[in-house]
């Protein structure tokens, strides 16, 4: 049973599993995750899971096993398997007769349920990619700092190795090797100086961690430090690490990590849609040999290991009678995107109100197609 924040390397296993009965379903975080017992709607998607199950002739110890390991995940998740989190949204569960697993989303994607020969993983894919890259949040003052992973779940305090204490140890240790620069700052009547030298420590530290991880980072501090902070952070981590100067209203110590994470949430919003959107606005400048519209052209070329980008719509539809429910085009978004996982192609997800510019899907081709 999984509890932490879906990642693409996740969605790329699920979409490589195969069996002969796979049954995927996403649900209400309340239903599943919230209570003391399984809730109404959580119960009623097992059933609806059954009944594909039987509609679609699977042996009874094969449906038994499922029915067990779903009823199990419904009790047991709210208990110790994924913590409280106000940010989940909703739940994605796979379950075979011999696994099953549950991830956390941030999205709210139709509920739904399916049975089939493998699982559906559009939605999972959509919800994996609204939190990469991590965001991480450095809240930072004279007299404390944390490095906290904001996607997380719950959000996060990462150990990072050599990390100062505080403005006060910072200028007690040897950072420059240099005595006289040391002794110095210890008796500079500029305390900018000493500021400067304490966002050198720390960025020196958190840097690399950053870099490891993908990350994007957040400062949250209050002025001066935040200004300066984000200098040294540009400087040496880079302006594309940096999400944008952002200071808190104040000093961060007294906040926990999950109040620092809804305080950035909007941020890292506004920062992942623009990002989103300069992605589609590439294809008003692709050549018209570089860029697909048909799917099925598409699907071959994704095949070919062809593709550069996809454009595709992914959350899917509300199943009913416990089917395998129809993409939002022609039952073509799923396979779309199993293709896309295993060719190396970048991923962006359309949303219904991009219908009128991009439609269902699209994709830019990495070279020209050969007669």
């Amino acid at each position: 049973m999984a509890g932490s924040a879906v990642s693409v390397s996740d969605v790329r296993r699920i979409a490589g599993m195969r069996a002969p009965w796979c049954v995927t379903i996403y649900g209400d975080a309340a239903a599943w995750l919230r209570g003391d017992r399984p809730d109404a709607a959580a119960e009623s998607q097992i059933r609806l899971a059954i009944e594909a199950l039987i509609d679609a002739r699977a042996p009874a110890d094969a449906v038994a096993a499922i029915r067990g390991l779903l009823s199990t995940a419904a009790s047991r998740s709210r208990l110790e398997s994924i913590p409280f989190d106000r940010r989940v949204r909703a739940v994605a569960i796979f379950a075979t007769p011999v696994t099953c697993e549950m991830f956390p989303l941030d999205i709210a994607p139709p509920f739904q349920v399916s049975a089939s020969d493998r699982f559906v993983v559009g939605p999972l894919l959509a919800a994996a990619l609204a939190l990469d890259p991590p965001v991480f949040v450095l809240a930072a003052s004279e007299n404390a700092l944390r490095l906290i992973d904001v996607t997380a779940h719950p959000a996060t305090t990462l150990d990072v190795p050599g990390l100062p204490l505080n403005l006060a140890s910072t200028v007690d240790l040897d950072l420059t090797h240099d005595r006289e620069t040391l002794a110095h700052l210890r008796t500079s009547e500029d305390p900018k100086e000493r500021l400067r030298e304490y966002a050198r420590a720390i960025v020196r530290v958190v840097e690399p961690v950053v870099r490891h991880a993908g990350a994007m980072l957040v400062i949250g501090a209050a002025e001066p430090l935040a200004s300066i902070i984000h200098a040294d952070a540009i400087l040496h981590i880079g302006p594309t690490r940096i999400l944008a100067p952002w200071s808190l209203h104040g000093n961060p110590d007294g906040l926990s990590a999950d109040q620092l994470a809804d305080l950035a949430a909007p941020l890292i919003g506004a920062e992942r849609e623009r990002a989103r959107e300069a992605r589609i606005a590439r294809l008003d400048g692709t050549e018209p040999e570089l860029a697909l519209r048909d799917v099925a052209a598409i699907e071959a070329a994704l095949r070919a290991h062809d593709v550069d980008t996809l454009f595709v719509e992914m959350e899917g539809r509300s199943s009913r009678g416990g089917r395998l429910p129809e993409d939002p085009f022609e039952g073509r978004g799923e396979e779309l995107v199993h293709a896309a996982l295993g060719s190396g192609a970048a991923i962006v997800p359309l949303r219904a109100g991009d219908r009128d510019r991009v439609g269902h899907a699209r994709a830019i081709l990495r070279h020209r197609m050969q007669a």
